[in-house]
């Protein structure tokens, strides 16, 4: 097994959960995360502390650096930033204190995603910054709009929880609506990742739709707004293997039950 790739692995989520993840992974300080760590994968502490710093620019609880990042870095984030955090905690957990764990075949699948990238760097700027940059952006968005009513005056709806491939609906007086997707990049340049659905609306809604950029957010954050986008705008489509965990039930399972209710 790669045991610098675990180690990257279990930098993602200290850099990701900052404090919380050092505390629900039990470690006192960031500095005993480091040693055990590099002590039960046999790697160098500072390999992990490094690894841990090169996330930063993603998660920006610190500063973090602002060279080109690896892409190992930006592939880990790709597959394993849509789990929730007992999830990764319990694949951190797992490649901390479980040997057998370290050679099984869910890891060595996560491994391989990782490692089978092509070799190269990005530029930190030049990649999606989440949480929580997006979710700064979207209340800068938010408390704009209730101060300046653009791009369109109504009133603003909070879709972000729905799904609908827009974060904001707006409606005006003659119930005509608008969508919003909002995108936050931490510095003045970066690129935007859309999904597959916000994209999809885009398209679809063309003039009704605008794209929110919000730049500069960590200091004085700058609006610019696009109105339908997929006008402008050509993306490059991606099409990623991300790690998703499922639990399966067998017949024979479903059938003990019905046999003992």
């Amino acid at each position: 097994m790669n045991n610098n790739i675990l180690a990257i692995i279990v930098a993602f989520y200290l850099s990701k959960y900052n404090q919380e993840g050092l505390d629900k992974i039990g470690f006192d300080s960031f500095n005993e995360a480091f040693e055990k760590t590099a002590n039960l994968l046999n790697v160098k502490k500072n390999y992990v502390k490094l690894r841990r710093d090169e996330f930063d620019p993603v998660y920006p609880w610190r500063q973090g650096w602002k060279r080109p990042m690896d892409k190992r870095i930006i592939r880990t984030i790709e597959i394993l930033d849509n789990l929730e955090e007992p999830d990764i905690r319990d694949i951190v957990n797992n490649i901390l204190y479980n040997p057998s764990y370290r050679i099984s075949e869910d890891l060595t699948d996560i491994v391989n995603l990782i490692k089978n990238t092509a070799d190269g760097k990005i530029e930190a700027g030049k990649f999606i910054l989440r949480c929580p940059t997006g979710k700064a952006a979207e209340d800068f968005f938010y408390n704009h709009y209730a101060q300046n009513k653009i791009p369109v005056n109504g009133t603003l709806v909070d879709c972000r929880d729905l799904g609908c491939g827009y974060d904001y609906k707006i409606i005006d007086v003659n119930s005509n609506e608008t969508y919003v997707e909002v995108k936050g990049i931490s510095d003045f340049s970066g690129g935007i990742l859309f999904t597959d659905k916000e994209w999809k609306v885009a398209m679809e809604q063309k003039n009704k739709y605008f794209l929110c950029i919000v730049r500069n957010v960590k200091d004085k954050p700058e609006l610019e707004f696009i109105n339908n986008p997929s006008r402008f705008i050509k993306p490059t489509k991606n099409i990623r293997t991300t790690i998703q965990i499922n639990w399966t039930v067998s017949d024979k399972e479903l059938k003990s039950i019905s046999n003992n209710s």
